[in-house]
Order: structure tokens, then sequence, then C-alpha cells
């Protein structure tokens, strides 16, 4: 079932690694683990770093999250994971997620097809996988393998739902930066982000930023204010920017350009670099990453930009709309930074992409069906530790306390989005490095090292 080696379709990961410690796998799935009359099978990529392994060390399972996999690679070279591995003669292992980079169950990713992504179907597939890893590492001369499972971002919720659901599979666990409550309106993200700069910015920049905010909605509410708006931002003169959708589209490119900063700073600074930038120009400079935009102006355009977006954009987005919401809205009342990136923004995005049926309503099933099956922020867990940031938007959607003394739970401060999986730095505070001993230590205990 597993084991079929391949070598032609993660060519692009050899510009950024040493792959000759990697050997890149295949491994036999189920389209649907949960239906017996589907015969279907696709295969499903994984790579691995045997560099460290000795008999009877443990496997290192990361869990590849919403991306494709040679994205996601650092890990089996560098940081945390990797020196747990080191240190106890462990294999390191890094799935790819179904629907995501070269793991799809079918080529074109057309709603009928993608009623096979979930959660539920991702955790199948890694305890097929473990299973498989299990068999392969077991001898006359050695005992089962303990199996440790790791994740960051959406990772880090599925680490801890293995541990949850397929206990018999997995040892421990480690959840980083995990959003195991889904929600549909996150307006607590950009409610952080905002807090982050008054923090690490300064009170000035707070209030830049409504100020840069609040003339945005002013000069989209006329004409003339439109037109001024496409001078000063370099919007080209096609773009119709009297749609609500377009003016909503706006409003999140400027957002994302702080939340950036937020959710992936690697030192605190970068908020007061960003906040001299602001205060020096009064508004917040465009980042655009989107293919086929014009060289000379910015087209902003609701649903020609969803024609672009990359294959793996359009699967997280599927999960959201089915599984989990995460919006990042400004909908939340007693704050000054309008209101012009509501959670209308993001049903219109499911139904334009996948069907009408893809509306508020099925965003609220979805939402409640996974706090329910996996327990929101309460997980039934033991030998998981969950460690956050509290720079991060996403840490308010974790566990923030300890569940047990074999739950718990690691917060550190002035830290970013799954900082404490990277490589160690003389830059560290003495509190991540605190954390990422005391994660090492749990791990070992927990596996008997």
């Amino acid at each position: 079932m597993g084991g079929l080696k391949f070598f032609d379709h993660h060519k692009r990961a050899e510009k950024y690694f040493n792959m000759s410690k990697i050997e890149l796998r295949l491994i036999k799935q189920p389209v649907d683990h949960f239906n017996e009359t589907e015969t279907r099978t696709w295969m499903m990529s994984y790579a691995q770093n045997m560099e460290f392994y000795q008999p009877n060390g443990p496997i290192y399972l990361l869990i590849g999250g919403e991306m494709p996999l040679y994205n996601q690679m650092d890990s089996l070279f560098d940081g945390l994971v990797n020196n747990l591995a080191k240190e106890t003669n462990g294999a390191l292992i890094m799935s790819e997620h179904r629907y995501y980079g070269k793991s799809l169950p079918f080529p074109e990713l057309v709603t009928d097809n993608m009623k096979y992504l979930s959660s539920q179907q991702a955790l199948a597939d890694l305890a097929t996988l473990l299973k498989y890893l299990k068999s392969t590492f077991l001898s006359e001369k050695s005992a089962s393998p303990k199996v440790v499972v790791v994740g960051g971002s959406y990772a880090g919720n599925l680490a801890a739902w293995m541990k949850l659901v397929y206990s018999d599979l997995v040892d421990a666990g480690i959840s980083v930066s995990g959003p195991v409550l889904a929600t549909k309106n996150f307006f607590q993200y950009m409610e952080i982000v905002f807090k982050d700069f008054l923090q690490h910015g300064s009170p000035e920049c707070y209030d830049k930023i409504k100020e840069i905010l609040k003339n945005y909605e002013t000069l989209l509410s006329t004409p003339e204010g439109i037109e001024e708006l496409k001078r000063q931002e370099k919007i080209c003169d096609y773009s119709d920017m009297t749609k609500k959708e377009n003016k909503q589209q706006f409003i999140l490119h400027k957002l994302y350009i702080l939340a950036k900063i937020a959710q992936y700073s690697e030192n605190i600074d970068e908020f007061k670099e960003e906040c001299e930038r602001m205060l020096n120009t009064s508004r917040i400079e465009f980042l655009f990453n989107e293919k086929n935009q014009p060289q000379d102006c910015y087209d902003i355009n609701f649903y020609k930009s969803l024609k672009n977006w990359e294959p793996y954009m359009i699967s997280w987005m599927y999960q959201t709309c089915t599984e989990f919401g995460f919006f990042q809205t400004l909908d939340y009342n007693n704050q000054p930074f309008t209101h012009n990136l509501p959670l209308e923004y993001y049903i219109e995005i499911c139904t334009t992409l996948f069907g009408f049926d893809f509306d508020e309503k099925r965003v609220d099933k979805g939402v409640k069906a996974t706090n329910a099956l996996y327990g929101g922020r309460q997980p039934n867990i033991t030998k998981v530790v969950f460690v956050n940031g509290d720079v991060d938007p996403w840490h308010s959607l974790s566990v923030l306390k300890d569940l047990s003394d074999e739950a718990p739970a690691i917060l550190i401060p002035n830290s970013s989005h799954c900082k404490v999986l990277h490589r160690d730095t003389e830059q560290d505070s003495n509190e991540m490095r605190e954390a990422r001993k005391k994660v090492k230590s749990l791990i070992k205990s927990w596996i008997g090292l």
C-alpha cells in the first residue's frame, strides 16, 4: 500500500532544501474512508528524513496543513522537531493533506469533486499512513515505535484531533497555534491585530490606522472620492470601485498588510517599522501577490481575483466554508475601525466558488458540527501540549489554559504564529527558550524517554 517512491513532482523543493536527506514517497488512500461502496483510490504524498533514526526510535509525524508539501518542509531540516528527532533517534515524516499540492484525489477542484475534503477524511488518511509506517518500522528486534504527531496552525488542530480520534495510534502530540474552536465570524482576529499595533507600535500608530481606514470609507462613499482614491492608490481606471465587493476587497488587501505583521513577525520591532511608514505616508502600502496584476496599476476586481486563486487557496476556502468559518471580519461593536469588511464578503466567496448551497446556513452547520465532534477548546485529550504566541491573532481560538497536567498550555509572550517550531536563534527570548525546553521534556516523558 505504501512505499512507492517518486522523484518528479517536488522538484521545486530542491531549490530550497538539501534533498539528499529526504525520501519522497506515495501511499495509496481511499477516496472515502467511511463508505465501503466507494472503491476509488488516490496517491497521497509524504516525505521522510531518516538521518537520525535508529531502531526503537520514535516516529515524528509532521502533519501537512493547508498548502503544498514543498512549502512546509522546513521542519524536516531544522527547528524544534528536528532537534527532538536528533535527541531521541527519531524518524521525521511529513505528510501532505488531501486536496493540497500533488495529493489530489481528483485532477480538477470542482465542487462535486471536493465533497471528500474534510478534516475527518484527512485524519483517516493520517491513520492509514501511521499504520503503514508502524508496520515497516517494526521488526523482530524492535518494539512498536512510539508516535508523536506535530502540527502548526490548522495542522495544529489535526495534531490534537489525531490524539483524540486515533489514540491507539498516537502516543503524544504538539499542537502549535491551532485554532481548535471553529468560529464563523472571527472578528477577534483583526481585534488582536489592532491591539498588537497599539501595544508594540504606539498609540499614535493605533490612531493613525483608525484615521486611514475612516478616510478610505469616506473616499469610497462618493464618485469624486473614488476618483481621488484611485489616484492615491494607483488603482486601475477600469476597476469598478462602486461595487461593494470591490470596496471590501480593497479593505481586505489593506488589512492583510497589518495582519501579516501580527501573524508572521520575527520580532516585535516590525510593528514599529510599519508604524513609521504609515505615520510618514498616511496610508497603508499595497502588497499584492496576485497573478496577472497589471504592472502600472492595481486592478481591484473581486470576481476576477477568485479566478486567479492558487489551487490550495480554493481547497482551504472549501474547508472554511464547510467546517470552520474563520472569517476575519470587522463585524464587531464598539470598535473605531469601520465595518467595511463584513461577514457577507466571505459568504459571497463561498457561494461564488462552490455554488448557492454554500451559504451562511451551511457555514453555521459546519461550524456547529466541527465543535461538537472535536470539543472546541475543551477536547477530551491527554498527552498533547498546546503552544501559542500572544501576538498571533489565531491564539484566541486555541487552548490557552491547562486542560490537565497531561494536556498543558503554553502562551509565549511577544511571539507570533508557529514561531516555537522555528530554529533556535540568539535573538530568542528566555520565554521562547523555556517553551521549547518544556515541550521537549514533555514529549520525552510521554514516550518514555
